[in-house]
């Protein structure tokens, strides 16, 4: 993990508990610091707004849910209305379980992808819970961190139960996260996702989610997936790891050491895992900030952690599970109302 003076600190919460509003820049975004991955997120319901991460409670009246703001509270539909913004129901739900629950994130995606919709940019963020459920290391992605997959209908899944937010988008906020997922080059595949229980709420919900067209790697020496000791997770019987931890396990158990040092010309010592972390998320950024390819050694690498994991994978996917429940969305219909 970043040493503590690069870590963010959480938004301070008042004496009777309640969060205090925060600015994203309070936050690490995973994209820039790949060991702190998938990220920090407010432990409750919260509004993203033009850089302000906005606290959100629970109404217990019919307004719903009230924003946090200038020491008073707002209904967040009349919130969200006072400055032409969509109010709740006129927004798609999208499920967040790994690095999107981040407010640094969600801001640096609205920035990369060129949001256009309106002059404000808001995301409310509302906390849930998903059985049977977990998230687990699905490969090594090219930001320089063991990716994260969300696991269902699966024997590692079963009586898990995990923390995971559900951003409310406009149109153009979709559009975004679609392409930061890549979903157009086939990445991921956009389903809805049963059995969502939102905070406050009543009932469930089939938010959309995104979902790997990879199979997720199971490790060697566990024989089962790696699980993500940073995301809440009750009934989990299968191991977790801190990031770091994780990417040292992988260059262990795939024996990819002298490998990566080979090709990023890094030291093989007890720095690699977090050198290799830096090298793979600079060569990314360097890529899409200027559209050249990356040194032919970070191609290399990570087609090397690729081929390796391939040996190891689970045999069913979540995306195939979701198929089989009639959840995938076929491309483009996730802007329909549904």
């Amino acid at each position: 993990m970043p040493s503590n003076s690069r870590r963010t600190a959480l938004a301070p919460s008042r004496s009777d508990g309640r969060q205090q509003p925060s600015s994203s820049k309070d936050w690490i975004p995973a994209r820039r610091f790949p060991e702190s991955y998938p990220g920090d997120c407010p432990l409750s319901h919260y509004l993203y707004f033009d850089g302000a991460v906005l606290p959100v409670i629970e109404s217990g009246s019919d307004a719903g849910y009230e924003v946090v703001c200038d020491g008073s509270t707002v209904p967040i539909d009349r919130f969200l209305a006072d400055v032409g913004l969509p109010s709740l129901s006129e927004r798609f739900p999208v499920l967040a379980y790994g690095a999107n629950r981040n407010p640094a994130t969600l801001e640096m995606k609205l920035l990369n992808y060129g949001y256009r919709a309106h002059v404000s940019q808001s995301i409310p963020v509302l906390s849930a819970k998903l059985a049977d459920a977990d998230v687990v290391a699905c490969g090594l992605h090219g930001q320089g961190y063991m990716y994260g997959e969300l696991l269902m209908g699966s024997p590692f899944s079963e009586g898990v139960e995990i923390d995971v937010r559900v951003l409310f988008v406009d149109e153009d906020s979709l559009r975004v996260l679609n392409e930061s997922e890549g979903v157009t080059e086939g990445m991921y595949s956009v389903a809805r996702i049963p059995g969502v229980r939102v905070s406050g709420a009543i009932g469930e919900i089939s938010p959309m989610g995104y979902v790997a067209g990879a199979r997720v790697w199971s490790s060697p020496r566990y024989d089962s997936p790696i699980g993500y000791s940073t995301i809440n997770a009750t009934g989990r019987r299968i191991p977790a790891m801190a990031p770091r931890e994780m990417m040292e396990h992988a260059l262990d158990v795939l024996e990819l050491r002298d490998t990566a040092c080979r090709l990023s010309g890094l030291d093989r010592d007890d720095t690699l895992a977090g050198e290799l972390a830096k090298y793979l998320n600079g060569q990314w950024w360097y890529a899409f900030n200027t559209g050249d390819d990356p040194i032919p050694g970070y191609s290399r690498i990570l087609d090397a952690f690729r081929i390796s994991m391939a040996n190891s994978a689970l045999a069913s996917r979540t995306h195939d599970h979701l198929e089989q429940l009639g959840c995938l969305l076929p491309p483009g219909t996730e802007y329909l109302r549904w």
